[in-house]
């Protein structure tokens, strides 16, 4: 699903994307519209949200733990139903690490606005995530008007905390980075050992960092040997 998500361009058309969403048991939905302008206290906010808003969102995902995602094979129910009975701290052993992917394209005027794509896993003492999202600009007003930004969050769940980086992409990023911006270590999701911490889980990103230390964007991420 990540390999389908990161070929979709901004500016395609929604019918090229309905079969990634079809695939994937995606839904439709529309978000709720901005309160009125003279209501915002940042009126330069406001104007910047108004270029983000879309007609509407499908939503995707992909987990074989999490029952909340389109249709449920045989071996996705064959292994919910084992952590069901296998004990916690057994699971990692045998290839049971929680894990999912949540994605979501935007479409405005027939064409896609904006991707993005979210894995959280469960790590060795924490859960990670790794996040990208494409559009045609930075997703927040006030965010330098980079290529390329580079960030991280915290990660506030009912079944623990964690920590996530964020990349965010515009259509004039480098193949470099994205390239950085779409890979993460996809063998935490299923490590006995569980990665711990984002330099284990999303190295790419963070060595981009390392060289072009004017990408990062909100908290800085951890530095990495």
């Amino acid at each position: 699903m990540l390999a389908d998500l990161s070929r979709v361009q901004i500016g395609d058309t929604e019918g090229s994307v309905l079969a990634v969403t079809g695939r994937y048991g995606g839904f439709k939905w529309t978000p709720e519209p901005l309160s009125p302008r003279e209501q915002w206290i940042d009126k330069e906010g406001y104007d910047y949200e108004v270029t983000r808003q879309c007609d509407y969102k499908f939503e995707l995902g992909v987990s074989p733990f999490w029952a909340t995602f389109g249709r449920v094979g045989r071996l996705a129910q064959a292994l919910r139903g084992a952590r069901g009975v296998v004990p916690t701290r057994l699971q990692p052993l045998l290839g049971l690490r929680d894990w999912g992917i949540v994605a979501e394209l935007s479409i405005r005027s027939g064409r896609v606005q904006s991707v993005s794509a979210m894995t959280l896993f469960e790590g060795r003492s924490e859960w990670l995530g790794h996040e990208w999202e494409l559009a045609e600009g930075m997703p927040r007003y006030g965010m330098p008007a980079r290529a390329y930004a580079i960030g991280a969050a915290h990660l506030t769940m009912a079944n623990g905390g964690g920590e996530m980086i964020t990349n965010f992409l515009t259509p004039r990023a480098s193949g470099e980075e994205v390239d950085a911006a779409h890979k993460f270590n996809s063998k935490c999701l299923t490590s006995i050992e569980g990665c711990h911490g984002l330099c284990d889980a999303a190295p790419r990103p963070l060595a981009y960092l390392k060289q072009h230390p004017d990408a990062v964007w909100n908290i800085i991420p951890p530095q990495c040997n």
